[in-house]
């Protein structure tokens, strides 16, 4: 990854690793439906970080929620339709909690298109920086897609779950775009998708190589294209 703003991170500042509270507090009797549906879809994501969409039984996801197995109906139908709450709820909430740690508005006083440029590279390199700090919450990601790709009945949920990504790319463009007073040549909806591409290409390249002159070349190759969409104000 490119170096020139890394010593200017601040790892402390990064949001940790996962932000959902893992497990469920309380006498379970206390809980609410609602409450319990919150509680699995969280620990599912966790364990689906950590084990795979496959290797997430809801055996493991009960007893990671702190619930004993036949609470899991009172909740939820099936497996399949707690891993469509996954998709629907649980990241896109994380990937937004990211976008809003590494696109912060109104912090630098810097503007214009190289001042863009360069928050770009400290944006992707504070992202690496999670990536590695906690690589099975991109992978938990990429992994429900491609499940729901190779199951019929989740399909509209993997389909809807990269429309929020998109979604919440293109915010965190406008975003950005917004902090260095620059305009965009092209409407941000049509980038977000192909922002996506590169994190997920990105995450990809750790998780197989962790090759970081691989990886700088896509983070500069990214950059390089998303600079042809933007012009001075």
């Amino acid at each position: 990854m490119d170096n020139r703003s890394r010593g200017d991170i601040d790892p402390d500042t990064l949001p940790t690793p996962i932000r959902f509270n893992w497990g469920v507090s309380g006498p379970l009797a206390r809980m609410s439906v609602d409450d319990r549906r919150t509680a699995l879809v969280e620990s599912a994501y966790r364990v689906i970080a950590d084990h795979g969409v496959e290797g997430a039984t809801t055996r493991r996801i009960c007893a990671h929620a702190g619930m004993p197995l036949a609470s899991f109906h009172y909740a939820f139908e099936s497996r399949t339709a707690l891993l469509w709450a996954v998709m629907e709820k649980a990241v896109p909430e994380d990937v937004s909690l990211m976008l809003e740690s590494l696109l912060p508005v109104g912090e630098s006083s810097a503007v214009g298109v190289e001042a863009m440029r360069t928050k770009m590279f400290e944006q992707l390199d504070a992202f690496y920086m999670m990536l590695k700090a906690d690589p099975g919450r991109l992978q938990a990601t990429i992994s429900l897609g491609i499940y729901a790709h190779n199951h019929p009945e989740l399909q509209p949920a993997g389909k809807q779950m990269y429309e929020h990504l998109y979604a919440l790319a293109a915010q965190g463009l406008a975003a950005a775009g917004e902090q260095a007073q620059i305009d965009w040549l092209t409407p941000v909806a049509r980038i977000a998708p192909v922002f996506i591409a590169n994190i997920i290409a990105i995450t990809l390249v750790y998780l197989s190589t962790a090759d970081d002159s691989a990886l700088g070349a896509i983070t500069e190759s990214m950059v390089r294209d998303v600079m042809t969409h933007v012009a001075p104000r």
